[in-house]
């Protein structure tokens, strides 16, 4: 809406997909949790009949206004020169109102005609919600009447778009393959990828589903399916459109960027920051001052203090990496003090107990805290690729507020998550009053096996949550980086080379630790999983990745090592100075 190079029939239907997909993963998703988090799971027949009309109108409008994507694409690669006459306003809203309206009355038509039949006494449906298989399976009547139905829309709303956009692909790879340019050609097809990225994965689960005979249904197997289409692949759409398209990433990032704008925390963090690493560098001045004065008791030195602070208020590491690397350093620190208390009070109490509360506050915060490391790890990377690939346009993009607005974001992002998902986990029964934890720290997977019910819904969740706190800041950091090298590969410089692959180095030793413990963790099946190997592992990312982070950065950096050295040189002209003061008194 904002950017006016966005405002073409692609984009267009772009942005129709993200809002159909938006209304099509909220007909579905409240109900989820709803039934995820209380322990009566009932639907009405009115609700269910509600929900089934606009899942498969808003899923068939989908498959349709992918259609219409494909023919975009192909009057853009076939008739470049009369796009701007076919392509209009009018005719791309005409295409998109009516995949909307056919999709919807394709699917009022199959659902009256569904709940038209009588239903069994048993009408527990095997789903997370009503999908038109696990109804059809309540139904008394028989059923070859409603599959062959079910057949009829699916063509289509599947078959006959799909067929479509394959004939559009063909005459699109036709005509690329008579451009002489290659240029052309690979930019052509790189058009086309991320549509067919979507395309396969939309239609390749939903023909799964609904162009199959009825006899061949699985709840357990369909359940993980429909998860794929209902979550998984709204997810991913963004993602794929966007990471391969220079055109919305940088409006992509403003907009986010922008809608975190705390001015007040600004001041607080420079306070913290700025102030508290610049004062031993002003004492260690004053009092090498006040020794050369004869007056190592330092009368003056608080006086002096004030006026030395505002001549001295430039600092060469007040800069947007080191402001990064000192929020990590803060973040470890909680991070670490929510699991060493309890671990210390196990290890010289004679009785190890945690209440729920307790157990559940413990998981929260460790949660919270580790998820915003990873997503600052992925800020540190977004740094280092505006340093290295813009250094001219460094001081414009990575401003104060910029980066005050990024920490805060990603601790927005971590709280929301975490807290969901710490609410989701405790809502589960636990077995007996005998609730012995096999862990030092109340994580997710040892919590987990307490549990008395299924919790397979539970694990996918947690899969959910494992991927967006780590793999999607992971691969961020990975095209970055790709990014990077390929900058650095294409400098002339040797010294030049080395001095970037130095800057890098530590951030990227530090990110194969954190991101390979975490995702050992979080990211395998429970059935590979061993109690005595997740306690080793969580040992090193609660306690060894602390510990190492701080000599990683600080050994390979000769600006932390000379200020470092200062404030031990502070620490000891004081304490020499309060020794000679007592021996004179």
């Amino acid at each position: 809406k904002t950017e006016a190079r966005l405002h073409t029939p692609m984009y267009y239907f772009l942005g129709s997909l993200s809002g159909i997909e938006l209304c099509y993963t909220a007909v579905v998703v409240p109900h989820i949790l709803a039934n995820t988090l209380q322990s009566e799971k009932t639907i009405t027949l009115l609700s269910c009949a509600t929900q089934m009309v606009f899942f498969i109108g808003l899923g068939s409008a989908d498959c349709f206004l992918l259609a219409s994507m494909a023919y975009d694409r192909y009057v853009a690669i076939c008739n470049p020169l009369r796009y701007t006459l076919i392509m209009t306003i009018t005719f791309c809203v005409c295409l998109v109102v009516a995949s909307v309206l056919i999709g919807l009355f394709l699917s009022l038509q199959l659902v009256i005609f569904i709940f038209c039949f009588p239903f069994c006494q048993d009408r527990g449906i095997e789903h997370f919600f009503c999908d038109v298989p696990p109804v059809m399976r309540l139904v008394c009547a028989t059923s070859h009447i409603h599959e062959l139905s079910v057949l009829v829309a699916a063509t289509l709303a599947i078959a006959v778009p799909f067929i479509f956009i394959a004939t559009t692909y063909v005459l699109i790879v036709a005509a690329v393959l008579k451009l002489h340019s290659a240029a052309g050609r690979h930019r052509a097809f790189n058009t086309c990828s991320s549509h067919l990225t979507v395309v396969l994965l939309q239609y390749g689960c939903c023909a799964f589903m609904y162009l199959r005979p009825n006899s061949n249904y699985h709840p357990k197997r369909d359940q993980y399916i429909s998860l794929v289409y209902t979550l998984g692949t709204p997810f991913l759409n963004p993602l794929i459109y966007t990471l391969r398209n220079t055109d919305t990433m940088g409006p992509l990032m403003n907009a986010v960027m922008v809608s975190f704008s705390y001015r007040l925390c600004l001041g607080v963090i420079e306070c913290c920051i700025g102030y508290s690493i610049s004062f031993f560098r002003w004492l260690l001045v004053l009092i090498g001052a006040g020794v050369e004065a004869g007056d190592p008791l330092g009368v003056n030195l608080r006086k002096n203090i004030k006026a030395k602070g505002k001549e001295d208020m430039k600092d060469s590491l007040r800069t947007p990496m080191y402001f990064f690397l000192c929020n990590l350093s803060l973040l470890e620190i909680c991070y670490t003090t929510d699991v060493v208390p309890v671990m210390l009070s196990n290890i010289f109490g004679a009785r190890k107990p945690i209440s729920l509360a307790g157990c559940g506050t413990q998981m929260f915060f460790f949660l919270t805290l580790g998820g915003m490391d990873c997503f600052l790890l992925a800020i540190m990377a977004y740094d280092r690729y505006v340093a290295i690939c813009h250094p001219l346009h460094y001081t414009l993009i990575m401003t104060r507020n910029l980066c005050v607005q990024m920490v805060l974001g990603s601790l927005s992002l971590a709280l929301f998550l975490s807290l969901q998902l710490t609410a989701l986990i405790f809502t589960l029964p636990f077995c007996g009053h005998h609730r012995e934890i096999n862990h030092f720290l109340c994580d997710v997977p040892p919590v987990l096996r307490l549990a008395c019910a299924d919790t397979h819904v539970h694990q996918a969740v947690l899969y959910v949550v494992g991927i967006l706190v780590l793999t999607v800041p992971f691969l961020l950091i990975c095209i970055s980086y790709v990014f990077i090298a390929s900058t650095i590969l294409r400098m002339r410089s040797a010294e030049g080379r080395q001095r970037a692959f130095s800057t890098c180095s530590s951030h990227l030793t530090v990110v194969l630790i954190q991101y390979g413990c975490c995702s050992l963790v979080y990211l395998r099946p429970r059935s590979s999983t061993s109690e005595d190997e997740d306690r080793q592992i969580a040992l090193v990312y609660t306690f060894v990745t602390p510990l190492l982070n701080p000599l990683i950065y600080t050994l390979r950096n000769k600006d932390v090592k000379g200020l470092l050295h200062q404030v031990l040189t502070v620490k000891c002209l004081n304490l020499f100075c309060v020794l000679l003061t007592n021996e004179i008194n």
